[in-house]
Formats: structure tokens, sequence, C-alpha cells
């Protein structure tokens, strides 16, 4: 089996990381079709952070992606960020399915910026739209967030909606809030991992993020 140029038969598939990752829908120019796409910053950090694993993206197509995703083999599930939840209805389908499916096959789910969102969606939570003096701390720019260690870190910051403490399962452990308004930046639970910002993106603290994936995926094989 190939996948990505990488013949699988060269290695282990019990010790090698298998990602899935999800994939955002945009319409081309021009065209009058929907597109599945994944930013090229992901190639970047797969290649530079997971030279020895493989990934594979996952196309928007409701329940059947996890038929997709079992057929490859896949052992990690990464739901990437961009847009709101509600805006493409068929990648809500395909990343709750996924997440369910995830969840209930104790399946490592890494879950960044929109997908953190919708793992609070999924555990009962609210999604908050975020209001102006919220955008010019969190829309496109750079923030510190502050850890339950209580060290301090610069990340990315995109998102236009926001997650509140008061509204969080108590199966979600917070680990990370933003020091300007404390809204919740990163929880993780036995299975799952939400990150608010884009470790595939640039930003000055990306060493720590990248170790806090890691960690977490070794923390759980271990």
């Amino acid at each position: 089996m190939t996948v990505l140029g990488k013949d699988l038969s060269q290695f282990s598939l019990i010790d090698m990381l298998r990602f899935g990752i999800t994939t955002r829908i945009t319409q081309a120019n021009g065209y009058e079709e929907s597109r599945d796409s994944l930013a090229h910053d992901w190639v970047d950090f797969f290649t530079r952070e997971f030279p020895k694993d493989i990934w594979a993206s996952i196309p928007n197509i409701g329940s059947d992606a996890v038929r997709y995703f079992q057929s490859l083999s896949l052992n990690v599930l990464i739901i990437s960020g961009g847009d709101s939840i509600g805006e493409t209805p068929k990648r809500d389908e395909t990343e709750y399915a996924l997440l369910e499916y995830a969840l209930k096959n104790r399946i490592p789910i890494i879950a960044i910026c929109r997908g953190m969102q919708l793992v609070h969606s999924y555990f009962g939570g609210k999604i908050i739209k975020g209001d102006e003096k919220f955008s010019s701390i969190h829309r496109a720019k750079m923030h510190e967030i502050i850890t339950e260690e209580n060290d301090v870190f610069s990340i990315n910051s995109y998102h236009n909606d926001l997650i509140l403490e008061d509204n969080l399962h108590s199966d979600l452990k917070i680990i990370a809030r933003c020091t300007k308004d404390f809204t919740v930046e990163a929880f993780v639970n036995h299975s799952l991992i939400g990150l608010m910002w884009h470790p595939e993106r640039a930003m000055v603290d990306s060493k720590w993020s990248n170790e806090l994936i890691k960690n977490f995926l070794k923390n759980y094989h271990d």
C-alpha cells in the first residue's frame, strides 16, 4: 500500500502514526463546484514535525468518512480549523461522525481552532460569537496565553468564536487561557487535545506548541 509516495510495507504500522486530517470546503473562482482543501502549511508541518509518519486528508463525505478513515488504517484524527460551525453542513456532518467514531474507538484526537469548537459543541457546550473587543484580541493577531502551570506563551489567533470556562463540560480540562480576556485557549481529556491556535502556522512559541502535541500523543500511546 502506498500513501503520499510512501510504501507502507517498509514500516511497522503499529509504531507509525497515521494521521487523518479533515478539510475545509471551498469554492473555486470561475467554477460552479465545491472543493475539499487543506492549507499547504499542514504539509510543511507534517514534513517538519513528523517526518517518519504518514498523513492523509479526509474528504467531506458525511458519515462515509468513517469508512474512508478505516480503509487507510489511520490512527490519529486531526480536526482542522477554518470557517465556523454551521457554515458548511457537509463538513459538520463529516467531522461530527469522525469525532464520534474516534471517541468510541479510543483514537487520539487533535482538534484545532474550529475543531476545538466542534468538540466543545459535541460535549454540549455553547459556541459564542465574539464581539468587536474580542476580535481586536483574537482575529488575525498574536497574543499571550497562560497555562495551568502559570507559564506564558505567545500564540497566533484567527478565530471569531469563543469558549467560556463556565460553559465547558466537566470532562474537558482547561490547560491554557488567554491572558487578556481569560477565554479558553486549550483543553484536554483522556482521548483528545484541543488548541484554539494554529500549530501549522507561524508563531513565536511554535516549539512549545509542537511539543505539547507530541507529548499528548506519546502519553496516549504509552
